[in-house]
């Protein structure tokens, strides 16, 4: 295929790029570049960006999906769920994305120099995932140096200001607009890895992107998101699956390759690392479970290991080839198929009286499958993701149709423009694109598919629209999680009982963390510039950043068990 062998091609590029410690270095270390070639660049930004297995494993897996209970344990990325802080791990997202950023940068610049008018549209894209990359990162930490970010090397700026978010997001939509009005139909676009070079498409990129941000400000500035969200529906958004902004993975990873590794698809990395142990939380997998959802047996499913074969936790693991899909076994002899309690390791005791104190034994469960039996031990009781949607070359959605839909819906329910559809049927177009996503571009099994219109008409009627749209968010969002934990901010829904945990950080006082802490290396080396950005002088992961603004939404109190 012609984008794997591109995909090889930008490796030698990928892995050339140096490692900084902080902001002084990233401006000034030129390895962070080292061709101003911006074709190449952007190539490698696109893959890079979710293949990076470190930078997922201490971000996605450690933080953002374990923030909002969507993964259990994780092992080795456990600190999430109990809101244990380490500031190590909260440094890798940081620095990637500025690292990122400083490429997309340089493809700007070469771009726009005099006589490479001809690579005009390698400035556009760049500057459409520079949007995306820095929204993530401010979504994440909150104020960010934003304005004056990776200009050392060029201009001498070392230690560069921090911008507000609000200022942030001003200039995002500004250049959005103006990336789409860049594009020349008549230039090539070679080496795209997502669109290979449809301009049209990532003009809806760059609309369902400012569609995205709108509609993040609905707390803090209406008027605001309601303007930029017709907008951007105006101008064109996705129409279909097809439309969405996807990169293709390879089947090559860190453990296999034995070197840095950005080929693959980094959150199944994590999965596939031998001693790395995932399964579904409760919280989500119920949810599902609970509603009939029609994805929930097409996620996960309860794997275990022939008795011959139970020789380690390897063996039980959805990742790896020889361990024993048993879900309709189990399901049969236990009666119901369940994802791990949120905020337990997977050895913590269980509360007493529940039902998982019943479920997660230490004592090893058995099943017969070919006549053979087959071993499931205390963690894996708890579902996992299954072995198809674990594949190092599954492809990853950086923005989805159904995503779009979603907030289409959203909007039809505040009677804006949304092009004349009602929110249902918005709602019903996303459920269903949702389905053919994790069908068609992650590669689940579709015979697993439950009834979709039975569930559309059921989970509608449910509750109110604007908390059934936005926990399909939540459903939706499970490979994207640190859109996830944004929207899950912004919305509050689901609701989610706190942790804890004898390593919960007890300055959060029963809330749950609303950021990451800003890493130890930028209040080491740019103290002079961060210190009217933090929380009362106090580098704090609990204070919500501008656009959420309520460190009590989303948070369920008063719970027992």
């Amino acid at each position: 295929m012609k984008i794997t062998k591109y995909i090889l091609g930008v490796l030698v590029l990928g892995l050339g790029l140096g490692s900084c410690d902080h902001f002084e270095e990233l401006n000034t270390d030129p390895t962070t570049s080292t061709v101003a070639n911006p074709q190449s660049l952007v190539s490698t930004v696109q893959l890079r960006y979710s293949g990076d297995r470190e930078v997922q494993w201490r971000s996605l897996a450690a933080y953002h999906m374990p923030f909002i209970q969507m993964i259990s344990d994780g092992w080795t990325v456990s600190r999430g769920q109990v809101y244990e802080q380490d500031k190590s791990y909260m440094e890798y997202f940081w620095k990637s994305s500025y690292r990122n950023i400083g490429d997309l940068q340089d493809a700007i610049t070469e771009s726009n120099k005099e006589g490479n008018e001809h690579l005009v549209n390698y400035a556009a894209v760049a500057r459409i995932m520079k949007v995306l990359v820095f929204s993530q990162l401010t979504d994440t930490y909150g104020d960010v140096p934003y304005f004056e970010a990776v200009k050392g090397y060029d201009e001498g700026i070392l230690h560069p200001k921090y911008d507000n978010q609000k200022d942030i997001y001003t200039d995002f939509f500004k250049e959005l607009k103006e990336a789409v009005a860049q594009f020349d139909t008549e230039k090539n676009l070679d080496g795209d890895l997502i669109y290979s070079g449809n301009i049209e498409n990532w003009k809806k990129f760059a609309n369902s992107l400012r569609l995205r941000l709108a509609m993040r400000l609905i707390n803090v500035d209406n008027a605001l998101a309601k303007t930029e969200a017709e907008s951007a529906v105006a101008e064109g958004v996705f129409q279909a699956y097809t439309d969405g902004a996807i990169v293709m993975h390879d089947n090559q990873n860190v453990s296999t390759s034995g070197s840095p590794e950005i080929r693959g698809n980094g959150f199944s990395q994590v999965q596939n690392f031998s001693e790395e142990i995932i399964v579904a939380c409760e919280t989500y997998a119920g949810y599902l479970r609970d509603n009939n959802d029609p994805r929930f047996s097409m996620m996960f499913g309860i794997y275990g290991a022939y008795t011959d074969d139970a020789s380690s936790n390897l063996m039980y693991k959805s990742t790896t080839k020889t361990s024993v899909d048993v879900t309709s076994q189990y399901l049969k002899k236990e009666g119901k198929l369940v994802g791990f309690p949120a905020a337990k390791f997977l050895w913590d005791p269980m509360d007493v009286g529940t039902e998982a104190e019943n479920i997660f034994t230490w004592a090893t469960t058995s099943v017969i499958k070919n006549g053979k039996e087959v071993k499931i031990a205390r963690y894996f009781k708890a579902l996992q993701i299954r072995r198809e949607l674990t594949l190092v070359d599954m492809s990853t959605i950086y923005q989805s149709y159904s995503e779009v839909e979603l907030w289409k819906a959203e909007m039809a329910t505040y009677g804006w423009n949304n092009g004349g559809e009602d929110a249902k049927t918005c709602f019903s177009n996303a459920v269903n694109a949702s389905v053919t996503e994790l069908i068609s571009v992650y590669g689940a099994n579709a015979d697993l598919a439950g009834d979709v219109d039975t569930y559309i008409d059921a989970i509608w009627a449910s509750a109110g629209a604007f908390e059934v749209i936005n926990r399909q968010h939540y459903v939706n969002n499970f490979f994207n999680g640190i859109e996830g934990f944004a929207n899950w901010r912004r919305s509050g829904f689901p609701l989610l009982k706190p942790a804890s945990h004898t390593k919960t950080d007890p300055k959060l006082n029963g809330l749950i963390p609303r950021r990451l802490a800003y890493p130890n290396s930028e209040m080491n080396y740019n103290v002079d510039m961060i210190k009217d950005h933090l929380n009362n002088g106090v580098n704090f992961w609990g204070a919500p950043v501008w656009w959420d603004g309520d460190a009590k939404r989303g948070v369920l109190f008063n719970v027992e068990g």
